[in-house]
C-alpha cells in the first residue's frame, strides 16, 4: 500500500488525527482538509487519490455537495472515477442511500478500524 495517497475531508480535529494515524499505520499518505469545499479544491488540483474519505456533515460545504461537484468535475475533464467513501456516525440505511445518490461509492460508520480503510486501497 506504500506510495498510495488518500484525501480525508473531516471537520473534527480528533477524527482528523485518528485517520492520519490509521492511514500512517497502513503506510498511506493522507492529505486532510476541513470541509467539502477544500476537498473539491484539493481534488481539482491533484486527482490522483486512491480514494476520498468524505464526512457527510461539514461546515462551508457538506460531503454530499462536494461529492456531486467532484463527479461533475470528473465528467467535464474526462477523469476516471475516484472512489468516494462517505463517513458518518449514522449507519441508517437512509443515510447510505443519500450517499449513493450523491455519487459516493459506500458509507463507512464511525468509529473506523484500520481494516475497513485497507479494503478500499
Amino acid at each position: 500500500m506504500e506510495g498510495k495517497k488518500v484525501l480525508v475531508a473531516d471537520d473534527e480535529p480528533f477524527a482528523q488525527n485518528l485517520l492520519k494515524m490509521l492511514y500512517g499505520a497502513l503506510k498511506v499518505e493522507c492529505m486532510v482538509v476541513a470541509n467539502g469545499k477544500e476537498a473539491l479544491e484539493a481534488y481539482q488540483k491533484s486527482p490522483d487519490f486512491a480514494h476520498i474519505l468524505m464526512d457527510i456533515h461539514m461546515p462551508v460545504m457538506d460531503g454530499y455537495d462536494s461529492t456531486k461537484q467532484i463527479r461533475a468535475h470528473e465528467k467535464a475533464k474526462g477523469l476516471p472515477r475516484c472512489k468516494i467513501l462517505g463517513l458518518s456516525g449514522d449507519g441508517d440505511p437512509k443515510t447510505k442511500a443519500a450517499c449513493i445518490t450523491a455519487g459516493m461509492d459506500d458509507l463507512l460508520v464511525k468509529p473506523l478500524k484500520k481494516d475497513q480503510l485497507s479494503q478500499y486501497l
